[in-house]
């Protein structure tokens, strides 16, 4: 009778672990797919024991280190991406640290497969709202060649998302750095042949690649040059985008090339080690988003948000795609935000006003709802009644504390459980101008 009960609870025991182990898609908006690429700069929680041999000034202290995990999340909330692909992750209990301390109630889960890199002690992180398949991903430990050099990749993860009914796999790196360097030539055309032998992989089994991250490495094709025409001594981005074939039907597409070129760049380098920024040269683009030609049909927007000072927060500036998977509202999700009217003619205290859209199919009421700013000011919406399928409900602020500033803001849309599930970012606005969300 025990040995039946004991094998009864295992079974209870594996059932939970598989309902716990399902996959899920928390985008609030399901008609779009946001994937960003960041270099975090050593984003390390300061708690021991820490990895590497590298210093830095925020390793060894937990107070330093929030800092530091502060300014990054601020840039991340900023653009609301639903995939970040980090680079220089130390790992994944600060990972997780830093998505449930700094990120939390955003839908992200994190993922991390642990690399070989034990010098810098740097690894690739995932941040997503959508799971993986089997709720995991995978370190891929094949080498490459380039001559007579042969290498893998040791930071590097793979992992499968289904999103919608595209099936994407993403391929997120950290190479080997300093792109001028003739000693690294081969070492990282050979990494690059590695990943070019896991996106093929990939696209045979049915996936669209996704290759991102820090290439440490310029792409020299006409149209996607940086902003200072900067040219590789290797073949890398160009292996790599051939998709191993003479048809240029399947090449991969670097994001990098809809972005106007004067603002084409993702990295610092204090080049003259002077402790100021010094333009142009000291900028140059080594972060990278290659997707395959089905993909980049669906790009509506690439961005390098540049706001951040690269001498305080990171020397890299993250890459963000935006693709429209749908056309017109979501019909999942529930209440989105529609609009925003942060400076209306008269009394911004009286009359500025949000407006709300309901895309679900059944009613939805507004109690324990609410919309917060960025300082986490709140308009609580309890009592402004239920919203009908399909329809509108616009809230005006009559005196709530919350204000919609005139110079730019970040309002969320938060439900009953404290979960975001709607964010617009705005920047200044002019008197009577409305903001429509995307």
């Amino acid at each position: 009778m025990k040995k039946i009960l004991l094998s009864l609870l295992a079974a209870v025991a594996l059932v939970g672990a598989a309902a716990v182990a399902q996959a899920a898609d928390r985008r609030a908006d399901p008609s779009r797919l946001v994937i960003m690429t960041f270099n975090a700069e050593f984003l390390w929680d300061g708690i021991e024991p820490e990895e590497g041999q590298v210093n830095f000034p925020w390793k060894g202290s937990a107070a330093e280190a929030r800092e530091h995990m502060a300014g990054i999340a601020e840039l991340i909330i900023a653009s609301d991406p639903d995939v970040i692909n980090l680079v220089e992750v130390e790992g994944l209990a600060a990972l997780n640290r830093f998505a449930n301390e700094f990120l939390a109630g955003r839908g992200y889960q994190a993922y991390l497969a642990k690399g070989t890199d034990t010098f810098t002690g740097q690894d690739v992180g995932l941040l997503t709202r959508i799971d993986p398949e089997g709720m995991a991903i995978e370190r891929d430990t094949r080498k490459g060649r380039s001559g007579d050099v042969v290498k893998s990749v040791s930071k590097n993860y793979v992992a499968r998302l289904a999103v919608g009914d595209l099936k994407i796999g993403l391929v997120g790196i950290h190479y080997l750095a300093r792109p001028s360097s003739r000693n690294r030539r081969a070492k990282r055309q050979a990494q690059a042949d590695a990943t070019l032998g896991v996106a093929m992989q990939l696209a045979a089994d049915g996936f669209l690649p996704v290759v991102l991250g820090d290439f440490n490495d310029f792409d020299g094709a006409d149209g996607v040059r940086d902003h200072v025409d900067n040219r590789p001594i290797t073949n890398v981005m160009a292996a790599i985008k051939g998709m191993g074939t003479a048809d240029r039907a399947d090449d991969l597409v670097n994001l990098l090339g809809l972005v106007p070129k004067a603002i084409r760049y993702t990295a610092f380098w204090d080049r003259n080690r002077n402790d100021r920024v010094d333009p142009p040269d000291e900028f140059s683009a080594i972060d990278h988003i290659l997707v395959a030609p089905e993909l980049a049909n669906l790009v509506s927007l690439v961005e390098i948000p540049q706001a951040h000072d690269p001498l305080v927060v990171s020397d890299h500036f993250p890459v963000v795609a935006h693709l429209r998977l749908a056309v017109g509202p979501p019909t999942v999700g529930g209440l989105r935000i529609a609009s925003l009217l942060p400076n209306p003619p008269g009394d911004d205290r009286e009359l500025e006003e949000v407006t709300l859209l309901n895309g679900a199919e059944a009613a939805v009421s507004l109690d324990g709802w609410q919309l917060r700013d960025r300082a986490a000011t709140a308009w609580r919406l309890d009592g402004l009644g239920p919203v009908a399928p399909a329809a509108t409900v616009t809230i005006r602020r009559e005196g709530k504390p919350m204000a919609l500033n005139n110079r730019g803001d970040r309002i969320d849309l938060v439900d009953p459980n404290g979960q975001i599930v709607h964010t617009v970012t705005y920047g200044r606005v002019a008197e009577g101008e409305l903001v429509e969300a995307q």
